[in-house]
């Protein structure tokens, strides 16, 4: 599922080089996705996701030391220092917080940059550039990544400095400083970090929009931890509202995932209704993470209603996905169960 979700590059730090390689790539491009769609500085720190070993390589930082900043003792090798602008945060208005905000993301877009030269390096290498494989290549992206990893550092205790700030806690871009830090101690391997200032953003802003990304990113990582039942509550939460139709798409997805894991007949019928949301809302953008979405989402249903659902009700239940792939899949599920049927041998009359 993480697959369908565009989280690699997140979620599996502990892989290969191979896959590591990978998983830079799939946050490199998903970086230039974001800038060319111009939303890079509210949601870019989650998708570009610093170099896997940077990620781990910031702990060993050298000269690190306890970030000043209340709540980012975690950012190993950031000081007062690296915090922009933290010595004006007590007393700072809101242009300061605007202000101490850019200095944050400028940090977040710097190793996205990053991400893209490394993204660069491993396409080079695969076509055997010179100077992009054996010991000079190595060197190069060793540097690359202790980069990354020291920007990440500084970008967690950047923004920091501005979440904790208690006279920045009513200042509009708190609520985008929290899902940014969350997201950056996310790639920095803090998952309990990050899972804390996901449920401050959650309970301090409850009504910003902010908040059902939070949620989003709680109920994956509950499902991660395997603990379902909260994953389906954190899903529920991401979808009270009117959330933009990619986020629902997301969130359903992992509900169903959820809920399937639950087992028993009552949630399977919950994830096949979620399923069935999912097709509701339309074809996502060709190309997208949701458009995937959209088509494991058709496999899934048409799947588990061959194997769970009553043929019977199959008319009804299909029709609710919307006239434009009810048909279809119904037609896919009947198809499903004459084969099943013709597949069946004959009763024989016991010897």
């Amino acid at each position: 599922m993480s697959r369908v979700l565009g989280r690699t590059a997140r979620e599996e730090r502990s892989l290969t080089e191979r896959r590591r390689a990978s998983a830079r790539r799939i946050a490199a491009l998903a970086a230039l996705a974001l800038a060319s769609a111009g939303c890079g500085a509210r949601g870019g720190a989650a998708a570009a996701g610093a170099p896997a070993r940077a990620a781990h390589g910031a702990a060993s930082a050298p000269g690190a030391t306890a970030a000043t900043a209340p709540g980012a003792a975690s950012a190993p090798g950031a000081t007062a220092a690296t915090a922009p602008g933290a010595a004006s945060v007590p007393g700072a208005s809101a242009a300061t917080a605007e202000r101490l905000f850019r200095e944050a993301d400028s940090l977040a877009s710097r190793r996205r940059a990053i991400g893209v030269q490394l993204f660069v390096l491993d396409e080079a290498a695969q076509a055997g550039a010179a100077g992009a494989t054996g010991e000079r290549g190595a060197a190069r992206r060793d540097a690359l990544e202790a980069e990354a990893a020291r920007v990440l550092a500084r970008t967690v205790a950047a923004y920091a400095a501005l979440v904790d700030a208690p006279a920045l806690r009513a200042a509009p871009p708190r609520p985008r400083a929290l899902l940014a830090l969350a997201r950056a101690l996310l790639d920095s391997g803090d998952l309990r970090g990050a899972e804390a200032r996901l449920r401050q953003l959650a309970l301090e802003h409850p009504a910003s929009s902010e908040a059902p990304e939070a949620h989003l990113a709680l109920a994956d990582l509950a499902f991660a931890a395997g603990r379902l039942d909260e994953a389906v509550l954190a899903c529920d939460a991401a979808l009270r509202g009117a959330p933009p139709h990619a986020l629902r798409k997301r969130a359903l997805y992992v509900k169903s995932w959820s809920l399937r894991g639950l087992g028993g007949t009552a949630a399977t019928g919950e994830a096949l209704r979620a399923l069935r949301a999912i097709v509701q809302l339309g074809p996502a953008r060709a190309g997208s993470p949701e458009a995937a979405i959209d088509e494991a989402a058709e496999r899934e249903l048409v799947e588990l209603y061959a194997a769970h659902g009553d043929l019977d009700q199959a008319r009804a239940f299909f029709a609710g996905a919307g006239d434009r792939a009810g048909p279809r899949l119904l037609g896919e599920v009947e198809a499903r169960a004459a084969r099943r049927r013709r597949a069946e041998p004959a009763d024989r009359p016991a010897l």
